[in-house]
């Protein structure tokens, strides 16, 4: 099964609109397919989640979060749920994107990704496990943000 994609801005950054999350979806489900195909990971529930919710939010939102289902109060960029819910934080990829020549958008849209190789089994707690996830993460999003 491939699940459905649903993006959800809940946060007021004058970069990101209600258009891009549109572009972002669009491109998402067009990579799904491609992420399906690719060897699972060892705690994958990607393609058996019927919707997939992935909420923009910004870095004290995604901090509370964080510290009430990880016992870390610090923001970061991604949090997945194997239930199916992702957040991402815009404030953290303005930042890192900032940082490092990045486009900020382009950063958003790799924490979605980020997101969606977890529920596909790719974890990222370890230097090899890292790696793994990376390179299945960076090819797709060189391929489908959406520019």
């Amino acid at each position: 099964m491939i699940p459905q994609i649903e993006l959800y801005l809940n946060t007021e950054r004058e970069w990101v609109s209600e258009a891009l999350l549109e572009r972002f979806a669009e491109a998402l489900r067009a990579l799904l397919p491609e992420l399906l195909a690719q060897p699972k990971g060892p705690d994958h529930v990607l393609s058996e989640l019927p919707v997939v919710e992935i909420a923009v939010v910004d870095d004290e939102a995604i901090a509370q979060v964080h510290a009430e289902f990880l016992d870390d109060p610090s923001e970061t960029d991604a949090i997945t749920f194997p239930y199916g819910e992702i957040l991402v934080s815009c404030d953290t990829a303005a930042r890192y994107a900032a940082e490092h020549g990045l486009l900020p958008e382009e950063e958003l849209f790799r924490y979605m990704v980020h997101g969606l190789t977890h529920l596909h089994g790719y974890l990222d707690y370890e230097p090899a496990d890292r790696e793994a996830l990376f390179a299945v993460q960076e090819p797709l999003v060189a391929r489908f943000f959406p520019k």
